[in-house]
């Protein structure tokens, strides 16, 4: 990946029973390493200037509508060795913004097979999302649209939409929708394009892009997500089974493109049902707009928005990027607080006010929850370097443990109390099951176990040198896939130990940096295997 500059002086600080550095003791197994993705977003026009910018980075996502985008455009950000994801909103149909509901029934591009629009078929009282049809029933107040267009918001017969950019919502995971979406064309009557002319270089403009940027997945969040007096309701939680199944269309037919998915946090905690139905095999990129920094412009951000995301939603992401089939979190923040913090000026190197605002944002994203961090404005239009001219590059500390089980019954929630190391171990068949919560780091984690047949001697070997070691593949757990409040997300097994004999066993967390750097926690377990 490229590399910059670090500029960032300030660092965390860890308690000294955490802090050891990879290069005291090699044991010989091979640690991953992650270098972690640079990237830029931009909605606006593209021009030279943007073209070059965005060949400094790994990855760069592009609006091509807002874009005017262009083959020659996208191949010459290629030529830099960065990946190009094309923006396109599943959620939502661009092509009727501005239109209402009665000029829609004029235009066959959105009346189709006149079965719609469409409602929650589940019978009345019934929340289980396993009940849902994938494709709904006709609204009782009518029909005369196509099939993907919604109405559980009112039921009138008509299409709902979002009322804030106002474009008729539409389900995710409805077959003739794909095939809408993956047809349109930007110089075509739809002046959107669609994922063929995104992804190939044969269709449309053929802007052959890397990969999409899945906008607008939110329209299937859980109904509770927002008020019934709430302008901008949603009660499409039935679509979420069929998003999974979009997804899953699009990784078979374009296999070699790559997806980002924005937002749709839902998706990954377990304790939602719609974990049941994620789509985390398919996605390559999350996407996490406003984790701390949001666009709201009246206030610096949300302290308890934030905790939220810090405390709850970030050690379960963490989880699920670890995952064998996991995904790599790009994190956005927005320069969009009140004029006295100066956000905008420092992002544009206009004035240094903001700087440490701007740096803490940056420690919190890339340094703590390990993601990959961007800041622009609320119009994502304004051309930076701040966070590639700022970001830590090395990672000096190991692993710091925190836990999916968050018991705070306040708002805003506390952090959650670390759960360190190996939490338990079940004997089975010349083996064992061993089970643990998430570690954090700026690079990654990678998780190994240490075992032996006899107690451990942690003041003589804290290295633990004179014990069997291997690196654990994590893989959920029955009772965190269930949606057990306070499960613990990982196991794995341990295979071609003694019969009889009593182990004990240590789960200890390295980093992905070339320095591997070791926590030393002395949590053990013992188990026999049968």
């Amino acid at each position: 990946m490229k590399k910059t500059i670090a500029l960032l002086l300030a660092v965390i600080m860890m308690t000294s029973a955490f802090t050891s550095c990879g290069d005291e003791y090699s044991d010989n197994l091979a640690y991953p390493v992650v270098d972690k993705p640079t990237y830029m977003i931009y909605y606006g026009e593209v021009n030279d200037y943007v073209v070059k910018n965005a060949q400094k980075y790994d990855i760069a996502i592009l609006h091509p509508r807002m874009g005017n985008l262009t083959r020659e455009q996208v191949a010459e950000i290629q030529s830099a060795g960065t990946k190009v994801l094309g923006y396109i909103a599943v959620g939502e149909d661009l092509r009727t913004a501005g239109k209402t509901a009665e000029e829609m029934l004029e235009d066959k591009r959105f009346t189709g097979d006149g079965t719609g629009p469409k409602v929650d078929a589940r019978a009345e009282g019934e929340t289980s999302l396993a009940a849902a049809d994938i494709k709904g029933m006709t609204s009782p107040g009518g029909a005369g649209y196509a099939s993907y267009y919604l109405d559980d918001n009112d039921r009138d017969g008509k299409p709902d939409f979002n009322p804030y950019f106002t474009c008729a919502y539409t389900n995710i995971g409805d077959p003739e929708w794909y095939k809408v979406l993956d047809s349109m064309m930007f110089d075509g009557e739809d002046n959107v394009p669609g994922i063929r002319e995104i992804l190939t270089t044969d269709y449309g403009r053929g802007l052959g892009c890397d990969g999409l940027f899945l906008d607008t997945v939110d329209t299937c969040a859980p109904n509770a997500y927002t008020a019934d007096d709430d302008p901008g309701k949603t009660r499409f939680e039935w679509t979420a089974p069929g998003a999974k199944d979009f997804m899953a269309t699009v990784k078979q037919n374009y296999p070699d493109k790559l997806i980002c998915q924005n937002r749709g946090l839902f998706f990954y905690n377990h304790l939602l049902e719609h974990y049941r139905y994620s789509p985390r095999a398919s996605v390559d990129y999350l996407f996490y707009e406003s984790y701390m920094l949001d666009s709201n412009p009246t206030q610096l951000y949300n302290e308890s928005f934030f905790a939220d995301n810090k405390y709850n939603q970030m050690p379960k992401l963490a989880v699920e990027a670890s995952c064998s089939d996991g995904f790599t979190v790009l994190s956005l923040g927005y320069a969009e607080a009140p004029e006295k913090y100066a956000l905008k000026e420092t992002l544009a190197g206009d004035s240094s006010k903001g700087v440490n605002t701007l740096r803490m944002e940056i420690q919190e994203a890339e340094v703590v929850a390990g993601f990959s961090h961007y800041i622009t404005d609320g119009s994502v239009t304004m051309i930076n370097d701040f966070v590639m001219n700022n970001r830590i590059e090395t990672d000096d500390y190991p692993p710091l443990w925190s836990s999916v089980y968050n018991n705070s019954t306040e708002w805003p929630p506390h952090e959650p109390e670390p759960r360190v190391g190996i939490c338990a171990a079940e004997p089975t068949k010349g083996g064992a099951l061993v089970f643990w919560d998430v570690a954090l780091d700026q690079t990654g984690v990678t998780y190994v176990l240490y075992y032996r047949d006899k107690p451990f001697d942690f003041a003589a070997d804290p290295e633990l040198k004179e014990s069997h070691k291997m690196i654990l593949e994590p893989t959920i757990t029955e009772a965190y896939a269930e949606g057990q409040y306070d499960a613990l997300p990982y196991q794995a097994e341990v295979t071609g130990l003694e019969s009889g004999t009593t182990y004990y066993m240590v789960i200890r967390a390295v980093d992905k940096s070339e320095a591997h750097n070791r926590e030393k926690n002395t949590v053990y377990q013992t188990v026999t295997p049968k």
